[in-house]
């Protein structure tokens, strides 16, 4: 099944096209305040990130569902990602349906993360034969673990890092069909 485009309040959530949303995710991976706690801190280069691009769009045609472009409806600007994925770049989840975001730090504290989160929850309720979706966070990350947080994800287990020495904190929720209630709110 397809997972739709969703409207919320300020966003728009829309399947990942390189062409449209790639260049603000270069801008965005470029930014080391916005992968401290991805790739080792180190910002991904224009190349690096078009890669990434090519693999959000590859993970939409393959599942049907994936990351959305985050586009600001007031403005039109790309503003990140945030959508639900298969976390393919660790091994030991790739089975299970991750619910993640990136924004541009201009654009953190308005709770955009959450909206664009609950959004995902609740298109994923309603159209995904789901029961269950994780969040993979690394621990010092309180922003992100805020979020999940608000979201109804609650810690389930740390693991070690697929790629480096450090671990991951995984959040889990139970997908009801709730999520598209309150997600329509």
């Amino acid at each position: 099944m397809q997972l739709p485009d969703v409207t919320t309040d300020r966003l728009e959530l829309s399947r990942w096209d390189p062409l449209r949303h790639g260049p603000g995710l270069t801008a965005l991976n470029a930014r080391p305040d916005a992968v401290r706690y991805l790739n080792d801190g180190i910002p991904y280069s224009p190349p690096e990130s078009a890669a990434q691009s090519a693999r959000l769009a590859a993970h939409w045609e393959r599942h049907g569902f994936g990351l959305w472009g985050a586009t600001l409806r007031a403005t039109g600007e790309v503003i990140g990602f945030v959508g639900i994925a298969h976390p393919l770049w660790f091994p030991a989840k790739a089975h299970e349906v991750e619910v993640g975001w990136r924004l541009h730090p201009a654009f953190w504290g308005h709770g955009y993360a959450t909206e664009g989160g609950r959004a995902a929850l609740g298109a994923a309720s309603r159209h995904l034969d789901l029961t269950r979706i994780i969040a993979v966070i690394d621990p010092r990350n309180t922003p992100s673990i805020a979020v999940a947080t608000r979201l109804g994800l609650t810690l389930e287990e740390s693991l070690a890092h697929p790629q480096r020495p450090d671990a991951v904190d995984i959040y889990a929720i139970a997908l009801t069909p709730t999520h598209f209630l309150e997600a329509a709110r």
